[in-house]
């Protein structure tokens, strides 16, 4: 366990290497996925950017879960029993939903092979030889793919053996847990944040997208494909920073535009970042954040060829953008901004 019996975790640095000391202050172990219930079966020290690394993970992970987890959903558009991550600095640069491990390991590392190299993964299944071996050698044209942190089920001995760097360099944890994720995973605790003077507080983001309530409004009927996808892109955009857009195909992320100051710069910059990764753009699906103030942004989506989106619905020109999928004969869903708005990490 991550705990030890004095309840602190000392890291060496914070953030920044002058920005010390720094620790984890444990304040809960009944919680399974707490981060203190993590278990370090291999590597050096994790740092305060390691454990930040691995709370973020654990919302993004735990909503895709979530969002899979629907009670009689049909094969293909529904379960998902291989749910893999990989982030940079909190934001997903890949992530899959897959039948097999191999499979969602392949998909996960495909989603930006550039922003993986050196970045995080957690997965919510075991990691035995083969899986360690693809993390390590899939796509990767000589020599190995370096990694600073690897989560998952358990490790096998010689998936430990496969993944150990020298130094320590690439740490890896356990935890039972993350595989049996399912609509209960989500941290429910209220989230607090310190900010100069006193502490913010509100309830955890714990809404789950589910594209068959009643209260969804579309253009033009979606498909089980389009669905399927749909609560991939919505379960990685809403735990990314905002602003975001996110674009999945084929129950893979391929591009994710996050932290933008307007949603046109949002769509330009996961269309690019999926373009930069080598991914074909017609036939993906996006995710909106919030809704579109202007219909300029779904342009840049139907010109870049989405095939569907979900956003929120609160705008004035709401009528104006619903107008341009329409006329594009690409289908809308929508939910009320109240209500379903994905707002992370300001």
């Amino acid at each position: 366990m991550l705990a030890p019996l004095d309840g602190r975790l000392s890291c060496a640095y914070g953030e920044n290497a002058a920005q010390a000391p720094a620790a984890l202050l444990v304040t809960d172990l009944d919680d399974p996925l707490a981060l203190g219930s993590f278990t370090q079966v291999e590597g050096a020290a994790l740092s305060y950017n390691n454990l930040a690394e691995l709370d973020r993970q654990l919302q993004t992970i735990t909503h895709m879960a979530a969002a899979y987890d629907r009670p009689g959903a049909a094969a293909g558009a529904g379960a998902a029993p291989a749910l893999a991550l990989g982030t940079k600095h909190g934001n997903a640069c890949g992530a899959a939903a897959a039948a097999t491990p191999a499979d969602a390991i392949r998909r996960m590392l495909e989603g930006d092979l550039r922003a993986i190299f050196g970045g995080c993964v957690m997965l919510g299944f075991s990691v035995g030889a083969e899986e360690a071996e693809l993390l390590l050698s899939h796509a990767v044209e000589g020599g190995r793919r370096l990694l600073d942190l690897v989560t998952a089920a358990s490790f096998s001995d010689e998936a430990v053996e496969l993944l150990a760097r020298k130094h320590g360099k690439c740490r890896l944890l356990a935890n039972p847990a993350l595989g049996a994720l399912d609509r209960s995973s989500l941290d429910a605790a209220p989230r607090t944040r310190p900010v100069r003077g006193g502490v913010l507080e509100q309830p955890n983001y714990t809404f789950v997208l589910d594209l068959d309530a009643p209260e969804v409004e579309a253009t033009a009927p979606l498909s089980d494909a389009q669905r399927h996808d749909l609560l991939l892109a919505w379960a990685v955009g809403a735990t990314s920073n905002s602003n975001t857009i996110t674009l999945v195909r084929d129950g893979a992320l391929i591009g994710n535009g996050v932290g933008q100051q307007d949603r046109v710069s949002c769509c330009a910059l996961a269309i690019t970042r999926a373009t930069d990764a080598g991914h074909a753009i017609a036939g993906a699906v996006a995710y909106s954040d919030s809704f579109f103030p202007f219909p300029d942004a779904p342009q840049t989506l139907i010109d870049a060829g989405i095939a569907a989106v979900f956003s929120t619905s609160g705008s004035v020109r709401d009528d104006l953008v619903r107008q341009a999928f329409r006329d594009a004969g690409v289908p809308l869903a929508q939910l009320p901004d109240r209500a379903a708005r994905g707002f992370y990490a300001h």
